[in-house]
């Protein structure tokens, strides 16, 4: 028997295969990028616009540092499951690391789950910066990702690495998040230095074959308050999240050419 033939007599066949494909065109739409940043080129963090509490009226400055509790809504997303959530390299250049020089990576953020999530998306900090109508606080969105290694043959806990690269948003401002549904993802590049980004460093890069690199994303929520003589700075964390293990080499530090 034709099939072709079969579709032809058979309205319920088509509509069915209709349905199907509407179905497949609908999730391949879906499944996409939605933004790209390459903040190896440009990135700034913003200033302190409350300026702290005179000294000549407050000779003692009752300061504080909140922390807080994790931001439990946000004003732009949904409350995601913490594992709907992925966070990968997908490439870093060059493909292996050198000890003390610089790289570049590419981090894909991607949405697996059916609630929608913002993500800061503004790479110039001091666009994204709120003050309040009274001029008492400054308040802003960031999303900043660290790049640490495991050196599989060696004993010794992860070591953070020198990392740039941060985007911003006014949480007041829906316009300055970029906001990813299920299926979805983002990709940010940014730059980082096989060196050890604290002066005390829990362990030492040395060449191996055998090293991982992985990604730390932190998402937070920056304040500056100044009423008379008290200044508090809070930050709230919105997310936390580290990317599954990239496998690296790292080789020796190159050596600069002899000058004739």
């Amino acid at each position: 028997m034709n099939p072709f033939a079969m579709n032809q007599r058979s309205p319920i066949v088509r509509s069915f295969l209709l349905v199907i494909a509407c179905a497949l065109l609908t999730s391949l739409l879906s499944a996409q990028e939605v933004g790209t940043r390459d903040l190896t080129i440009s990135w700034r963090a913003p200033n302190d616009h409350i300026a702290s509490p005179d000294s000549e009226k407050c000779p003692q400055v009752h300061a504080t540092i909140n922390h807080g509790n994790n931001v439990d809504t946000h004003p732009f997303s949904d409350k995601p499951n913490p594992d709907s959530l992925e966070l990968t390299i997908s490439k870093i250049e060059p493909a292996d690391l050198r000890v003390d020089e610089d790289f570049t990576a590419t981090v894909r953020l991607k949405n697996n789950g059916p609630n929608k999530i913002s993500v800061p998306w503004q790479p110039d900090g001091e666009q994204a910066v709120g003050i309040s109508k009274d001029g008492a606080e400054e308040k802003y969105e960031v999303a900043d990702v660290n790049f640490h290694l495991t050196i599989n043959d060696k004993k010794q806990p992860p070591i953070f690495l020198q990392s740039a690269g941060a985007v911003f948003a006014n949480p007041d401002d829906h316009t300055s998040y970029v906001e990813i549904s299920q299926g979805q993802w983002i990709e940010m590049k940014l730059r980082g230095t096989a060196t050890c980004a604290f002066e005390r460093c829990p362990g030492e890069i040395v060449p191996t074959d055998h090293a991982v690199l992985s990604a730390w994303w932190y998402q937070r929520v920056l304040t500056h308050h100044v009423s008379e003589c008290n200044e508090d700075h809070g930050a709230a964390t919105v997310r936390e999240l580290t990317s599954t293990p990239f496998p690296v080499k790292i080789g020796k530090a190159t050596i600069p050419a002899a000058k004739q």
